[in-house]
């Protein structure tokens, strides 16, 4: 078992202590909703609203804040136009938030409405900040919650959750598309060598990620807060669905890469990953890059500029990782 409190340093080792998740998109300020949508948050409080700390991370273009009413309460509140393309995820996020095992280090939903033709969804407040992965001990407090998600939401305690094989298959086939239509002109090298090897693993990445587990399916540092006493508390689970319990640690890997630290000797170590087939991680693991290619070449949301150079980065990372893992020339 990987002991948590060894730094564990890549080759690519950086001074960064934070991955590119700030300032990711343009949000909505709390003073730009409607007047009646502010009203009926107010209303619902029970009180008004003295401050709003917008919260800029993420990818998304609704407005997030740390809302401070007169009471001295402390909610955390999202909000949406209710037609909006992303209002789907914004209330399946509250409908999972509010359904989570009380046991689960999770910020429940503690109400969700819809005014003036706004969706608005109200979490608690957890007081903390994103964990620095680069931190050995912040890490070693991150990779525990990791370990912690997989006992408690396993069996799935949700009904009526996809399994993650059937929610991504038609987004992870970035390397098969390209083998298709033929690789873009700025594909590294070593991926265009190995164009048809990759697509003929990325085809099997479904097959070994079947379980009885609930999977977040989106962690990174954005979606983790650190209490100062060290627990981790997991938000934003919109992307929720049901597969085997190491798959969430493999989604998060790159964000180590991101910031210096070598996912391989966690990934070897974790009580999640240990016994589980390399092969089966390989082709997750290739299947992640192949999705990050192929839509970082996409046209830029006009709302979210940098989510496409973010994309482009991660590609990278979780190349170089899956070169690492695998022999080929």
């Amino acid at each position: 078992m990987l002991d948590y409190s060894v730094e564990t340093r890549g080759p690519n080792s950086q001074d960064e202590s934070m991955v590119d998740d700030g300032d990711t998109a343009f949000r909505i300020e709390w003073d730009q909703l409607p007047h009646d949508v502010r009203i009926g948050i107010e209303r619902r409080l029970g009180s008004t609203v003295v401050r709003a700390d917008g919260q800029q991370t993420g990818f998304s273009h609704g407005m997030a804040a740390r809302l401070l009413p007169a009471d001295g309460s402390r909610v955390f509140v999202k909000a949406i136009r209710a037609d909006d393309e992303l209002a789907g995820m914004y209330r399946r996020e509250a409908a999972i938030a509010a359904r989570l095992p009380e046991s689960l280090p999770a910020a429940r939903c503690r109400f969700e409405m819809t005014v003036a033709d706004w969706f608005v969804s109200a979490f608690e407040d957890v007081a903390g900040a994103q964990p620095r992965l680069a931190d050995p001990g912040e890490l070693a407090d991150v990779l525990r919650t990791v370990q912690r998600l997989a006992e408690t939401l396993t069996p799935c305690p949700l009904g009526d959750i996809p399994e993650i094989a059937a929610e991504m298959e038609s987004e992870f086939t970035g390397w098969r598309g390209f083998a298709k239509s033929g690789a873009p002109a700025d594909l590294d090298d070593w991926s265009v060598r190995n164009l048809d090897r990759l697509a003929e693993l990325e085809a099997r990445w479904s097959a070994g990620v079947r379980g009885e587990t609930l999977l977040h399916a989106d962690l990174s540092p954005g979606n983790l807060v650190r209490r100062p006493n060290g627990e981790v508390v997991v938000v934003d689970w919109a992307w929720a669905c049901r597969g085997a319990a190491w798959v969430d640690l493999i989604l998060l890997a790159p964000y180590f890469a991101a910031c210096g630290v070598d996912p391989e000797p966690i990934v070897a170590g974790h009580p999640v990953t240990e016994d589980v087939d390399p092969a089966e991680i390989d082709a997750l693991v290739c299947a992640l890059a192949g999705y990050w290619a192929v839509n970082s070449r996409r046209q830029s949301p006009a709302r979210s500029p940098h989510l496409r150079a973010h994309q482009a980065r991660f590609a990278r990372l979780a190349r170089d990782w899956f070169r690492r893992r695998v022999d080929w020339v």
